[in-house]
């Protein structure tokens, strides 16, 4: 396996972000802001250097690139396999309500004996993460590895856009499938978020929506634990997101992001689904954990032969837009201390509103929300 890595900054051309080597890539990876995914020009001459790879990408909250964290721009990476197959589907879909059967129509399109894994770029927006996973999981089985994020804007969540071989566009959903024994994937999903205050119980929820805890309203109880920060919602909400697990399993926990508030019903929308009879609580920010949190990401993503092999190793980061509001300036330090750990792999991603990788303790695939997720792709050689 070999890459080229791009950057389109300032100027009208594609530069290269390191030394590039002669390739003919099957896939190109692209991510970027909203305002330059909009226009035409980069397209074009990714079609142009690259005229025979599928080429796919999305809007961000950030860019990420080697060990940068970047904004107002796009990044690329364009990968030549050896020995693997790239099969990939798309879909277009108008509300989340779609997302379920998006997901198993994926599945179906991209499913085959020789698929290992598969890598999921979503609209943000008009699509509800849970499900897609769970219409994907459906229809393909535990076994296969499923990786990948929600496209981001900024702090705005206005709009996201995801490209399939064109310009990109709202409510697209694309699935990258990587099959054959060469092929190899890491993954790992480490939040780093601390817990305060009282466990409740979701006593009343419809799918992604949250209305009630411990039989009150969701919003009421919420706003009295962000005290002044509540009337900074629903931004503030970022800060502050909501672990959710089933009751009884209490070393399994998924957090969820808020992304809108209903001060009429006093109900809170999440970035993913909040069943009832689960078990929530609030989570805090701890600096020093969240880059931790990167750290350990990596670790499990690191495939241990990769030491051992002459490809490229790619690591696609995708971390949530919440922690890049909570680290700040700081941001850059959890994708530094991500590279420590992978080494010589090709960073390349983006921030997001939502992160999708199998849990790290039981291994089921999940939407996730404030964490970083990794996966890393090289090929037996």
């Amino acid at each position: 396996m070999k890459t080229n890595q791009l950057i389109w900054e300032d100027g009208d051309s594609w530069e290269s972000y390191e030394d590039a080597v002669e390739i003919t890539p099957q896939l190109v990876l692209f991510f970027g802001s909203t305002s330059l995914l909009e226009e035409q020009e980069y397209f074009q001459q990714l079609q142009e250097m690259y005229p025979k790879a599928t080429l796919v990408g999305c809007t961000t909250a950030g860019e990420i690139i080697g060990d940068e964290v970047l904004d107002d721009s796009i990044v690329a990476t364009a990968i030549e396999f050896e020995q693997t197959n790239i099969n990939s589907a798309s879909i277009l879909i108008g509300n989340t309500e779609g997302s379920l059967d998006a997901g198993r129509k994926l599945g179906k399109e991209i499913q085959s004996e020789q698929l290992k894994s598969v890598l999921v770029i979503s609209d943000g927006g008009s699509v509800n993460g849970s499900e897609l996973v769970e219409g994907l999981t459906e229809v393909l089985g535990s076994d296969i590895i499923i990786t990948g994020g929600l496209a981001g804007d900024g702090g705005r969540f206005e709009k996201t856009l995801v490209a399939y071989n064109q310009t990109p566009e709202q409510g697209r959903i694309v699935v990258i499938g990587f099959e054959g024994d060469a092929v190899q994937v890491g993954h790992g999903s480490v939040g780093g978020w601390d817990a305060f205050g009282p466990e409740r119980k979701i006593t009343r929820s419809e799918a992604n929506v949250l209305y009630e805890l411990d039989g009150k309203p969701a919003l009421e109880l919420y706003k009295g634990y962000l005290g002044d920060k509540a009337s900074e919602l629903p931004g503030s909400a970022l800060l502050f997101p909501l672990m959710i697990r089933p009751s009884g399993q209490e070393e399994v926990g998924t957090v969820r992001t808020i992304l809108s508030v209903n001060e009429e019903d006093q109900s809170m929308t999440f970035a993913g689904d909040v069943p009832e009879g689960y078990s929530a609580q609030l989570m805090m920010a701890n600096f020093d954990r969240l880059v931790a949190g990167a750290s350990e990401a990596a670790k499990f993503a690191l495939n241990k032969e990769e030491a051992e092999m002459e490809s490229d190793t790619l690591a696609i980061l995708i971390s949530c837009v919440g922690r890049k509001m909570v680290l700040g300036q700081r941001t850059a330090d959890e994708v530094e201390s991500v590279m420590d750990i992978m080494g010589g792999a090709k960073q390349i991603g983006f921030y997001s509103y939502g992160e999708i990788s199998p849990h790290v303790e039981v291994g089921n695939c999940q939407l996730h929300n404030q964490t970083m997720t990794i996966t890393s792709i090289t090929e037996k050689v």
